[in-house]
């Protein structure tokens, strides 16, 4: 996949990203990377594009339902917005595309894992992504990196 813009550039060298089942993530793996000096709200604004096109990319030629696309990148702007409002600092994304599952990777500078809100939903402007998150993806969670912390959702992808 190609970069949207010169502040999102794809990366072939996927740093052997620890995954959430403790496996690597190759550069030769099926998906696509982009590392960020800082994230703002244009760079999550581009980070969703690349995700819809790359996760479309992926159901070209089918007749699967393009929602999955929009619900990947749904869960791609919630983990980015988090790593930029929580871990001011460098962030990388990962998007693997793996049988049954878009894998989206979020690496931020924080230690501190995310805790969902427990308030109801529609009492409050903000704080409900990990909500969504837990909706839109199979399942998700975060784990300690040299430098901070990973957060992992499995995004459900049609089969071909």
């Amino acid at each position: 996949m190609e970069s949207t813009t010169s502040t999102l550039t794809a990366t072939s060298n996927y740093r052997s990203a620890a995954k959430p089942d403790g496996r690597t993530a190759p550069a030769t793996a099926n998906g696509v990377a982009f590392e960020f000096a800082a994230v703002t709200p244009a760079i999550v604004h581009q980070a969703h594009r690349a995700v819809t096109a790359y996760c479309l990319a992926g159901l070209a030629g089918t007749d699967h339902d393009p929602d999955t696309a929009d619900e990947t990148a749904l869960v791609v702007d919630e983990l980015m917005a988090n790593a930029g409002r929580h871990a001011p600092g460098p962030a990388s994304l990962i998007v693997a595309s793996e049988p049954g599952h878009w894998t989206v990777l979020v690496f931020d500078t924080s230690r501190r894992k995310p805790v969902p809100d427990t308030a109801e939903p529609g009492t409050k402007e903000s704080g409900m992504g990990l909500r969504l998150i837990a909706e839109l993806s199979d399942e998700w969670g975060t784990f300690p990196t040299d430098t901070g912390k990973a957060v992992w959702a499995r995004c459900p992808k049609p089969a071909p």
